[in-house]
């Protein structure tokens, strides 16, 4: 098996994006209810319902930068719908290539070790506004109400991302995505034994 990624894993890749794109819409829909609060954890959320799709990406494809690439789609589709945020971009991108280092070497990575990998993506994508709401809070405040976000959501989205709240946001989104991947498991486990 080459270790290069070749045009087959990406197409696999970025039909697993677009499936991870609609699960993520859909759950952040029906977790509107939530508000900032929500939109805080959302990519733990996200996480918990599409675990299935990196145990399904390491079994399929199992190469080198999977997860970047999963993630830089993931960007580009949030960026294309007026979500992009540079800080996002980094911290996000940082998580996969955390990840990558860590579970995709091979098709054969343990579901613990996706789990943890999991967690690291989504905690990327999840500090994304943390970081920002914790180190540089003006700047990140007066660029998303620059950007049309209503002044009291954008304050109490960063009440959410600071402090013992943020650190308690990270935990919980990390998680969920690590119950997440085991809930796949589930789903797909008799598949991965047929496939055995």
């Amino acid at each position: 098996m080459s270790k290069n990624l070749k045009m087959k894993d990406m197409v696999h890749i970025a039909l697993l994006t677009a499936i991870y794109i609609i699960i993520y819409m859909i759950s952040m829909t029906g977790f509107s209810f939530l508000g900032q609060f929500g939109h805080t954890i959302s990519p733990g959320i996200a996480a918990f319902f599409t675990g299935a799709i990196i145990i399904f990406m390491n079994r399929k494809i199992g190469k080198m930068w999977e997860f970047t690439l999963f993630t830089l789609l993931v960007m580009g589709v949030f960026a294309m719908v007026g979500g992009g945020y540079i800080p996002w971009v980094i911290t996000s991108v940082t998580g996969a290539v955390i990840a990558d280092i860590l579970a995709s070497r091979s098709r054969e990575t343990s579901i613990f070790l996706l789990a943890i990998s999991w967690g690291i993506i989504h905690v990327g994508q999840a500090f994304g506004s943390i970081v920002p709401a914790n180190f540089f809070v003006e700047s990140f405040r007066t660029h998303w109400i620059e950007r049309g976000m209503n002044p009291k959501d954008m304050d109490l989205q960063i009440s959410y991302a600071r402090g013992v709240v943020g650190l308690m946001s990270t935990v919980g989104i990390f998680i969920l995505a690590f119950v997440g991947v085991y809930l796949g498991y589930l789903i797909l486990r008799k598949h991965l034994e047929r496939q055995a």
